[in-house]
């Protein structure tokens, strides 16, 4: 019986040392992010212009929860239609640096047959630094309008600048240490 203590003892320091805390940072309930998508390109037939994309977006994080506006245009032709679309992505899961999010966006793309744009995708990030992170993206595009409509599907690299996600995916803001001088 006694060993069975001492094991289950044990066990229960060793856990509690191996789990480091770090207090250099502070939960933080909301903050300011932006995020680009430099280079995105669509699946299926025509010209390497036509099928790619660019876009940019800022919001507001809420715990797991980004809400953004996004600008951005459709193809990379001198005429190319631009967008403008509202986003919701949620953290889905967070190991380490690395995140799994998915997002679902409805926007009006302007001067097009299809002005209708629905949009659901899942990202793949890596906090790369304090506030930066780099990811991978797929997702889909749906146009639609009156007489036509067109679904693309969509792979991408982006840049997110915003406050690090803890495991357990809320906002994590750096301290600010207060160093006192004394009088001499």
């Amino acid at each position: 019986m006694k060993n069975i203590i001492f094991i289950v003892l044990f066990f229960s320091f060793t856990s509690l040392l191996c789990q480091t805390v770090d207090t250099n940072y502070t939960d933080v309930k909301s903050s300011w992010y932006a995020r680009t998508m430099p280079l995105s390109l669509y699946t299926g037939a025509g010209k390497i212009t036509d099928k790619m994309s660019q876009n940019f977006e800022v919001g507001r994080s809420f715990g797991v929860i980004d809400v953004g506006i996004v600008g951005g245009r459709i193809n990379l032709r001198a005429d190319s239609n631009i967008y403008t679309e509202a986003r919701v992505t949620m953290d889905a899961s967070q190991y380490g640096i690395f995140s799994n999010e998915i997002s679902i966006g409805v926007g009006a793309v302007f001067n097009s047959r299809t002005p209708i744009m629905l949009e659901i995708s899942y990202t793949i990030m890596a906090q790369i630094a304090r506030r930066w992170g780099i990811g991978i993206v797929t997702g889909y595009y749906d146009f639609s309008g009156d007489t036509s409509d067109a679904s693309k599907t969509v792979f991408g690299l982006f840049l997110r600048y915003g406050l690090l996600r803890s495991e357990n995916g809320g906002l994590l803001n750096r301290k600010m240490r207060m160093h006192h001088r004394g009088r001499r």
